[in-house]
């Protein structure tokens, strides 16, 4: 614990806050991969997938930073009767560095599960 007043749900939820930050950008490039979506469509098929909450306070502002390093790309298009939506596609860029992410999140994933659970490298 950090501090001696954090309650352990504290600074788990702390935790889970800052675990999911760090695999979200893999997690929009993954899904960007497999097809052009937008941003509610992103959040949506995150939740159902991979049963994690992307509040749209942290994925568009993601997004915007993944544009500017050109790993993504954005069109606008006209929505099913409403406003247009902004459509968001992995760029080549984004194609390579996502299948480079690929193997360090297998690697990583596959330690950790090792360290849980007491098997040797």
């Amino acid at each position: 614990m950090t501090r001696k007043s954090d309650e352990p749900r504290d600074v788990i939820a702390k935790w889970e806050v800052q675990l999911r930050k760090g695999v979200l950008e893999f997690i929009i490039l993954h899904s960007l991969n497999e097809r052009e979506q937008y941003g509610f469509e992103l959040i949506s098929g995150i939740a159902e997938r991979a049963a994690i909450n992307v509040p749209e306070g942290t994925l568009y502002p993601l997004l915007l930073r993944l544009q500017k390093e050109e790993l993504i790309s954005s069109r606008l298009a006209e929505g099913d009767g409403g406003a247009p939506r902004k459509y968001y596609t992995l760029t080549l860029q984004g194609r390579e560095l996502l299948q480079a992410m690929i193997p360090t999140w297998s690697k990583l994933t596959i330690s950790v599960d090792r360290l849980l659970h007491g098997a040797a490298v």
